[in-house]
């Protein structure tokens, strides 16, 4: 059995002991020091990216512009590069992004991929050696709906992730939300982030969950806490295009609110980078407490299991990230203050790993169906 010491989040609160696993679960969580554990410190569960755009990383150049000018379907700059783009060069470059949140102690993540099933293909070839749960969230190559296409999507992908609705037509939209859940998976569209958005009509779609929401109104917040529709914030994303989420704003109404990193041509797809950031950005508009954004960074595993626990307990994948910072009673601030060089250990699906034995992407790709879990 290997094991790591020091003070472990119980889904509460940090408690001193020891942290063991087998076979890639977690057999025992005790409160006495072991010995001789691989590592000791602040032990957390594996972060979840609840929103990413990982294709984009293939986009390498210094940005500028308005966010229509470099994000908005069809003709910003991240949709022009990636039609042309070579295969293997979007694969590498999304390797690299997954393998930098392997290494930031991410466990998952909810991408939103462009290009169809050709796009799907390579974020699969992609996270077929990382040991990372993916999330695939399909979308047609077009802003338009084809019956057969969004079939051979759904076959594909985990379910549908859209840019805004008032990108495409109404009935398109719609289609394919109804598509999704005859299917039994998830439909989740970006809402209210370049312009405020009917709320009702975005509600009608039954969305899993919905993306940054900043241009929204505490009436637009209160619908979705009533229809207990989560929301995704992305607060370094919305920041770049001089836009702040309210997260107090949005607790209060009683919005559960998960964390994603968004556009990898944007910000590194790092969780703890993304904790920081929120937990300042917050205190812009009052304040929020460090426990709260540290479970925001933890809740993208619903999309998994809608009762997923936000600690370490036995039964539980041993996916796990060891800080070498203090614990106590202070564990939620400290995260709050952490930095890829207090990463003692990451586990991954059971094995520990550090930055330079990190799988490099393989030479001869194979594009898998699913992508690989942990």
């Amino acid at each position: 059995m290997d094991c790591v010491s020091g003070w472990f989040y119980d889904g509460k609160r940090f408690r001193r002991g020891t942290v063991g696993w087998e076979d890639g679960v977690v057999v025992e969580t005790r409160s006495s020091v072991a010995r001789d554990p691989i590592a000791t410190g602040l032990i957390i569960p594996a972060l979840w990216n609840a929103h990413t755009h990982l294709g984009d990383a293939v986009v390498t150049q210094e940005l500028k512009g308005t966010i229509e000018d470099l994000v908005a379907p069809p003709h910003g700059l991240k949709h022009r590069i990636l039609a042309t783009a070579k295969d293997d060069a979007v694969v590498d470059a999304m390797h690299r992004a997954m393998t930098t949140m392997v290494r930031t102690g991410t466990g998952g993540f909810a991408d939103f991929r462009e290009g169809g099933l050709r796009g799907l293909k390579l974020l699969f070839a992609a996270n077929a050696a990382v040991p990372l749960h993916g999330v695939a969230l399909g979308r047609p190559v077009g802003l338009a709906y084809e019956p057969k296409e969004a079939a051979a999507l759904l076959r594909t992908c985990d379910g549908i992730g859209l840019s805004a609705a008032s990108d495409w037509p109404a009935d398109d939209v719609r289609k394919l939300s109804e598509d999704a859940r005859r299917a039994g998976k998830p439909f989740a569209v970006h809402c209210s982030e370049r312009v405020r958005e009917d709320i009702d009509t975005v509600l009608d779609l039954r969305p899993a969950f919905l993306i940054h929401m900043v241009r929204a109104t505490d009436s637009d917040l209160e619908r979705c806490a009533d229809a207990g529709v989560p929301i995704v914030v992305c607060p370094r994303s919305n920041a770049f295009f001089g836009m702040t989420p309210d997260l107090p704003r949005l607790l209060r109404a009683g919005v559960e609110v998960w964390l994603g990193t968004d556009n990898a041509m944007i910000n590194a797809p790092s969780m703890l980078r993304e904790i920081e950031f929120a937990y300042r950005v917050a205190r812009l508009r009052g304040q929020v407490s460090a426990r709260e954004v540290f479970h925001m960074a933890l809740r993208g595993r619903k999309l998994l299991d809608s009762t997923a626990f936000p600690g370490i307990r036995v039964g539980e994948p041993a996916n796990l990230m060891v800080l070498d910072l203090p614990g106590g009673p202070h564990g939620h601030a400290s995260l709050m203050r952490a930095g890829e060089s207090d990463i003692a250990l990451v586990v991954a699906g059971g094995v520990p790993w550090h930055g330079a034995q990190f799988p490099a992407m393989p030479r001869r790709r194979k594009a898998s169906r699913r992508p690989a879990t942990s």
